[in-house]
């Protein structure tokens, strides 16, 4: 009897891998919302699962309700965790396993309590190889572009001025244009978010292409061998060789877009990652949270509320559903308190931020940090006895704060140092408005801070240390370039400036900064010092025989 599958935003070819391995699959493809009643569901299609399958839909999110209520075994396949980890973190409490397409992040989802998450990259297109002669153009990349993505708006201005008319980029392509788009092209360069492993790597090694990588570390290395099938990429300046390189030796190329191709087929195609789920779902106990599934959900919403994801017309059922419940551990607390303030419901805020000053017994740190911040924002706002009550809460939660009187910007600092102790250094793919939201991690403490005094050195040097930790490079080039305006006599910022422009497609910007950091550090007799510090950033010398050379 073959197995029944419920596949949820699983798209076509893995969902036909799966009916060639022996499953009888019912896909939703369920209209964006904030829930789907998934038993009714079921019901509807007169369909009894042995195996639910949810797959990360990028867009609009869905949250499955009744979960609790099925006998099957349940699955969910974040595809980007490095985006959407906030909310993901409670609902994946659901499943009884989860899958992730970062290996960084299934650690990370782990530790959130998430049931036995296991690293299983995205899958490769099976198409057949294209001889290098009939492909119409030398390079191209398909993706989002605009105000919202200034990282790939770099890299596409580098590929035309390298390539002029010979480079040609899209963004209004279907997934089956895209992939007849690739197929024609030789050279495919790409571009991270966070420095994430993305759909491009594998659509473009699987079309034949030689994928331009950045240097993402190990984990692209396994899934590709650099320098035989893909060449990484580790600035703009090596980019420029390389398309030099490639262009000007056909028959490596060629040969690279092949091997590429032929480990996408032996390694990387859709039957390749059903395997993985149905061997990993017929060992999976049973491990979802069914009793606490209403807790779950309500965090989920919550989390997307605050982020302003989740539409209008929920946001009082998730206040209600928060309220309802009967255990307020901490989570909930926290979260109770953060909705009220993204509602702007002043008097339950109110009452929640006194509620958790008043309770002694109340110690945790995602509590103390929502209710801490929500006294520093009426202090802001023109009230200012709260700061006291911000300060204090700080310190119950451990805070190391300066001598009185501490205010905003010093409170927001011991508050990063704390978080960054406990972990919480960011909350991935949380856009945060320093005039909207409380801050909830090391990094939006600091962001906070930044905008409350923009000429204070200390926060712009602490805040472009996180950043540098958590691959988010495009944030850290406009932190770097305002600590680099105020802090002119200091050529380490310059630096770091620098190498962040060449990583970030910005080959002119770069060396110009590195060259400036250059003549300050001789200037302030520290050229030495200078030189190792670019020898510990490229060991390879290369970056110092071409300023030397310019």
């Amino acid at each position: 009897m073959p197995l029944r599958m419920c596949a949820i935003h699983v798209q076509d070819r893995l969902a036909e891998a799966f009916r060639a391995a022996g499953c009888e699959v019912l896909r939703l493809w369920p209209e964006p919302g904030a829930s789907l009643d998934l038993p009714a569901e079921l019901a509807a299609h007169s369909f009894t699962p042995d195996l639910v399958l949810q797959q990360e839909l990028l867009g609009p999110r869905v949250l499955l309700t009744g979960l609790e209520r099925i006998p099957a075994a349940r699955a969910f396949w974040a595809i980007d965790p490095h985006l959407n980890a906030f909310w993901l973190a409670p609902y994946l409490r659901l499943f009884d396993a989860v899958f992730s397409t970062q290996r960084g992040w299934s650690d990370e989802l782990r530790a959130c309590g998430a049931a036995a998450a296991t690293y299983l990259p995205w899958y490769a297109p099976d198409r057949p190889f294209t001889p290098f002669a009939r492909r119409e153009r030398d390079a191209g990349f398909v993706g989002r572009l605009g105000p919202a993505r200034p990282v790939r708006g770099w890299l596409v201005q580098l590929m035309r001025r390298l390539l002029p008319g010979r480079f040609e980029a899209r963004e209004d392509l279907s997934f089956e244009a895209m992939l007849d788009f690739t197929q024609a092209t030789r050279l495919a360069p790409n571009e991270s978010i966070t420095g994430e492993i993305n759909f491009r790597l594998f659509e473009a090694a699987g079309c034949g292409a030689v994928v331009l990588a950045q240097d993402l570390g190990p984990e692209q290395a396994e899934l590709f061998t650099p320098g035989r099938e893909i060449l990484v990429c580790g600035d703009s300046l090596e980019l420029a060789e390389n398309v030099r390189l490639l262009l000007a030796r056909p028959r490596l190329a060629e040969a690279m877009g092949r091997a590429a191709w032929e480990r996408a087929r032996r390694e990387h195609q859709p039957a390749d990652r059903a395997r993985v789920i149905l061997d990993a779902m017929n060992a999976a106990p049973r491990v979802g949270a069914d009793a606490d599934a209403p807790r779950w959900l309500a965090l989920s919403r919550a989390g997307l509320l605050e982020a302003g994801r989740l539409p209008d017309a929920e946001h009082a059922a998730t206040a209600r559903a928060l309220a309802a419940l009967p255990v307020q551990d901490d989570a909930l607390l926290a979260a109770r308190l953060r909705t009220a303030q993204a509602m702007g419901d002043a008097a339950t805020a109110d009452a929640l931020l006194e509620r958790i000053r008043a309770d002694a017994a109340c110690t945790g740190l995602a509590p103390l940090l929502a209710a801490s911040m929500a006294a520093l924002a009426r202090s802001l706002a023109g009230d200012a006895a709260a700061l006291a009550p911000a300060r204090d809460l700080a310190r119950r939660a451990g805070a190391d704060l300066p001598p009185e009187p501490c205010g905003p910007v010093p409170l927001l600092a011991a508050w990063s140092r704390r978080l960054d102790a406990a972990g919480l250094t960011a909350r991935g793919g949380f856009a945060f408005d320093p005039g909207r939201h409380l801050p909830g991690s090391a990094e939006e403490c600091l962001f906070l801070a930044r905008a409350l005094a923009p000429d204070d050195v200390g926060v712009l040097r602490a805040l472009a240390a996180l950043l540098a930790r958590g691959g988010s490079h495009g944030l850290r080039l406009g932190v770097l370039s305002e600590l680099g305006l105020r802090a002119r006599d200091d050529w380490r910022p310059g630096l770091e400036l620098g190498l962040c422009d060449l990583r970030l497609f910005r080959p002119d910007e770069g060396l110009a900064e590195l060259a400036l950091a250059r003549h300050l550090a001789r200037g302030c007799g520290e050229a030495e010092a200078f030189a190792a510090a670019l020898v510990r950033a490229d060991a390879s010398g290369r970056l110092g025989r071409i300023l030397d050379a310019t």
